[in-house]
């Protein structure tokens, strides 16, 4: 994690990237995510005109909104609230490489952007606890904005105590992610209510034995990874009624194929690889399209970097601008 010095922030240009996230890893439902090479970029420019704009460019821009609900926004200025200042007057502008709606962490990688840039326009060093107890307040989701800002593999723990607990591995870069999305969303709001209010037994023992031994192999290194150990029952038997196709990728197996799960709460898929990444991502293409839904795919590896901060001192205020 880049962090500067104690600045005094006014008429400071700053720039932060954040990574897409996969959460949830079939077993590890809502206390692990994977961060990946996707990125959304948002740079901080000084304005001597009241208020913050915002501009936005990239993937899915229609299901972004411009005006206070924006994650960015909102997060900017939670941090400016805490500190008791006036938010930085400004424009923001966002650049995204990461689909919102589809289960990777755009929600996570906007409010992570938001607290760091306003963390810094309040020329502030804010820990890692405090950034991850307010994007928990803010968005709910600690295992997404947890691996958003460290990067690599990690595991949180956060409801209802008073400090972030997260413990990150790097994951390997020779193990291809791929990430197959039908052009369906799937809200996260829906993806919460087909749950059950209770489990059996059996079916918690079933997927904390997986968690266990997913958590066990990466953080020893190893990285011993099998389709079974991505079988979850808390989840995803019903989250993959939602979109026609799924339940037919999670039970997909081909050479290569570490493990395959849902991508946070849907609509994506995505496939652990060691080999054969461009065949198992048409066939899990192939599934989706029999079943009528199309889908795209994208090929990557883990980002290990997490959220980086820097002062941009090549760019030029707004007012300059113009």
């Amino acid at each position: 994690m880049s962090h500067a010095n104690r600045h005094e922030a006014d008429g400071q240009a700053w720039q932060v990237m954040v990574p897409a996230t996969s959460a949830n890893l079939g077993c590890a439902f809502d206390c692990g995510g994977l961060a990946l090479r996707l990125y959304l970029k948002a740079t901080y420019l000084p304005s001597e005109n009241d208020g913050l704009t915002l501009e936005y460019h990239g993937r899915t821009a229609e299901r972004l909104p411009l005006d206070d609900s924006n994650l960015v926004l909102l997060s900017f200025r939670h941090v400016s609230a805490h500190f008791g200042v006036a938010a930085s007057s400004g424009h923001i502008q966002i650049e995204s490489e990461i689909p919102v709606g589809i289960g990777l962490g755009s929600s996570a990688a906007s409010v992570t952007a938001g607290l760091l840039l306003g963390a810094r326009c309040c020329g502030e060093d804010v820990p890692a606890q405090q950034i991850l107890r307010w994007a928990e307040e803010i968005e709910g989701h600690i295992d997404n904005a947890a691996a958003a800002y460290y990067g690599g593999l990690v595991f949180a723990l956060c409801n209802n105590t008073d400090r972030v607990i997260t413990l990150k591995t790097d994951f390997p870069e020779n193990i291809k992610l791929v990430v197959v999305t039908p052009f369906i969303t799937v809200p996260t709001h829906e993806a919460r209510r087909v749950l059950p209010k209770s489990y059996k037994r059996g079916d918690v023992l079933h997927t904390l034995q997986r968690t266990a031994l997913l958590a066990a192999t990466c953080f020893s290194g190893k990285f011993d990874l099998f389709p079974e150990l991505f079988d979850d029952r808390l989840h995803q038997p019903y989250r993959q009624q939602l979109v026609p196709g799924i339940a037919q990728c999670l039970a997909f197996r081909h050479d290569g194929l570490l493990g395959i799960a849902i991508s946070g709460s849907g609509s994506s898929v995505i496939a652990m690889v060691r080999a054969n990444e461009a065949q198992i991502a048409e066939c899990l293409q192939e599934i989706f399209a029999k079943e009528g839904v199309q889908a795209e795919t994208l090929i990557t590896s883990a980002d290990n970097q997490g959220s980086v901060v820097t002062l941009a001192e090549a760019l030029k205020s707004i007012g300059d601008r113009r």
